[in-house]
């Protein structure tokens, strides 16, 4: 009988190889590194960059300023229903009508006036004389009610719900226009029982008063910028007057000035100055003015003397101006970006100063160890600031005590003597790095720096633009 012989089995082994293999591991290590870095890139402070830039700085030269002007308040000669046929801030002439007087009283003589005899003035009457000047106006040219559209032009632009008061010199301002277009067309016949007045002077209309008519430049004091006791009077209030009740002011010349008040850092700037140029904020427009320093028991007051523009503000006694002075010029950088640190004193003879490199020095420091022992060793330090005698280096190299030692010679220093700089933290290289800067001039915002400075800034360098989220040789993200 036959042995058989044992068959081979086919079957094949696989090998299980370990997850934990080198490439496994190395990208465990990199996913790790991953999770951190999102994790400090989280819960880090970011830091805005601020680009350095060079130019001068506009100092913050705004004022609210006093206007005064040649102004002559008018008063009534008689009694009467007063209706004005002037439009306010508007140039009248000598003989030009300014408002008319309803005949109760004052004989035409005083009133220097022109009279018509017709039936009485009541108010019916005058209601049916605004309506007759509506219809005749209708059938006037489209340049006949161009006023009419320009008042409510301004009327819509500058309206204010906190100002109700536009809304009474909107319907004033509307009522004259239609006055004044109806006496252009109108024979003196028109006028009923009423008395037209005229003005005997050139100028301007304005239908308030303040009281501040005749305040000179060397009566101001620093009360008279309390807008919160200034007080307007709207003469167009009042449908009748009695005699001697202002009816309406003048102003009489071009030439005016704006009164500023300075502190006195400023009037030491503007010492010197004979003219300036300054800006309007309500519009923007921009003149040249005569300027001078006045002085008083309240301090400094510049004074501008204008030549022109006084129509437009003709009734304005607060106006919000500008100075537009250019102060020095360096590199600009913001107010936000300056900090403050502390730097130990290093006389020049114990230190080498790299050759390659003039921001570094190389020093011998001596320190004592736990036991009492006397540990030297070699140190490159950064350089922020120097003078004819000394460097400045930072605190963090050195304890309070510690010894710089002369190199060849027995002489040591010991570390003491500290100076405060200020200065931003340049950002250029993705790391934060103190850099000094010598302040030229400031405002509130901004301050110029001197350039080209051995330890600062130059132009196009990216600084943090908030010091208080960098720490020395942090890495910025």
């Amino acid at each position: 009988m036959a042995i058989r012989k044992p068959r081979k089995s086919k079957v094949v082994k696989i090998n299980h190889h370990s997850m934990l293999n080198i490439g496994t591991f190395m990208f465990g290590i990199l996913f790790v590194y991953m999770i951190i870095c999102l994790i400090m890139y989280l819960t880090s402070p970011h830091v805005t960059a601020y680009e350095v830039t060079a130019g001068p700085l506009s100092g913050n030269y705004k004022y609210t300023a006093l206007a005064l002007k040649s102004e002559k308040v008018v008063y009534s000669t008689g009694s009467g229903d007063i209706q004005y046929y002037a439009r306010e801030n508007s140039k009248v002439g000598v003989g030009n009508a300014i408002y008319s007087l309803g005949a109760l009283s004052a004989p035409q003589s005083e009133l220097g006036t022109q009279s018509v005899d017709a039936s009485s003035a009541d108010t019916d009457t005058q209601e049916s004389t605004e309506q007759t000047a509506a219809d005749q106006g209708t059938a006037q040219d489209n340049t006949d009610f161009s006023s009419f559209r320009n008042i409510a032009s301004s009327f819509s632009t500058n309206y204010s719900s906190m100002d109700y008061q536009t809304v009474y010199n909107f319907k004033a301002d509307a009522q004259t226009a239609i006055f004044e277009t109806y006496t252009q067309n109108q024979t003196s016949s028109s006028y009923t029982g009423q008395n037209l007045i005229t003005t005997d002077t050139d100028g301007i209309v304005v239908y308030s008063i303040d009281g501040m008519e005749d305040k000179t430049a060397d009566d101001v004091r620093l009360s008279d910028f309390n807008k919160t006791n200034y007080k307007r009077t709207n003469l167009r209030m009042k449908d009748s007057v009695s005699a001697n009740d202002p009816v309406y002011k003048l102003i009489t010349s071009e030439e005016w000035s704006l009164i500023i008040p300075l502190d006195i850092k400023t009037a030491t700037e503007l010492a010197d100055s004979t003219t300036v140029r300054f800006t309007f904020l309500e519009d923007k427009s921009t003149f040249n003015a005569d300027f001078s320093i006045l002085q008083n028991e309240d301090g400094f007051f510049g004074k501008l003397d204008i030549s022109n523009s006084v129509i437009r503000f003709a009734g304005d006694r607060f106006i919000d101006i500008e100075l537009q002075i250019n102060k020095a010029s360096g590199l600009k950088i913001p107010n936000t970006a300056i900090a403050e640190k502390t730097f130990y004193r290093i006389p020049k003879e114990y230190v080498s100063v790299n050759e390659d490199n003039e921001d570094e020095i190389s020093l011998i420091k001596e320190t004592y160890d736990t036991d009492g022992s006397a540990i030297t060793k070699y140190i490159t330090a950064t350089v922020y600031d120097k003078t004819d005698t000394d460097y400045y280096v930072d605190t963090g190299l050195f304890e309070e005590g510690d010894y710089v030692l002369m190199k060849d010679s027995s002489k040591r220093y010991q570390i003491s003597e500290t100076k405060s700089l200020i200065g931003v933290y340049n950002i250029n290289k993705g790391y934060a790095v103190f850099r000094e800067i010598t302040i030229i001039d400031e405002n509130e915002e901004y301050c110029i720096v001197e350039s080209n400075s051995s330890y600062g800034l130059a132009q196009y360098d990216h600084i943090a633009l908030d010091a208080s989220t960098v720490k020395e040789d942090a890495i910025v993200v």
